[in-house]
């Protein structure tokens, strides 16, 4: 049950958000991936929800910057910078990258998903924002709410529901 006040803010796909406790973030997931940003001290968190590890032709990520993991994670990291959070602040948590499309007779499409997480991880680790919960791969899609009052996620998957509580 929401408190009173309680806003949820969700995020499309090739899109990114951020708030404040009490609001919580919320998207759905396939082959894309969630990158959750929190800062516990300031209760402040932010999500993006990419499609794509990379712009193979080059253009597209400047009109559609939020579809890529190479555009979006930096903008992620300035979303954080401008609600008064800077890195050593806040930690990351990553969702997503499942292989959805096994049937289709397409090597690109049957590896998205993989593409996706060692991308995310790759430009992570360059920006040395440590990665401390991840739920990636596998079939399934999911569903993930970042509460910003304490940091916990509700990961809704595969029929199933669990908490994450570790920000840190």
């Amino acid at each position: 049950m929401l408190g009173k006040g309680t806003k949820i803010i969700n995020v499309g796909i090739a899109d990114l958000q951020g708030g404040q406790s009490p609001e919580i973030l919320r998207t759905t997931l396939g082959s894309c991936i969630g990158v959750v940003f929190y800062a516990p001290e300031k209760k402040t968190g932010a999500m993006a929800h990419f499609m794509l590890s990379k712009d193979p032709g080059g253009k597209d990520s400047q009109k559609n910057p939020l579809k890529y993991a190479e555009t979006a994670i930096p903008l992620l990291i300035k979303k954080m910078t401008e609600l008064g959070c800077h890195p050593g602040d806040y930690s990351v948590r990553l969702f997503g990258g499942a292989s959805m499309f096994k049937g289709v007779q397409s090597s690109f499409l049957q590896h998205i998903g993989e593409q996706n997480i060692l991308t995310a991880r790759t430009l992570l680790e360059q920006s040395k924002i440590p990665v401390i919960v991840e739920d990636v791969g596998g079939n399934d899609g999911r569903t993930i709410s970042l509460y910003l009052d304490d940091g916990r996620i509700l990961l809704k998957k595969a029929g199933f529901e669990k908490y994450l509580y570790k920000v840190r």
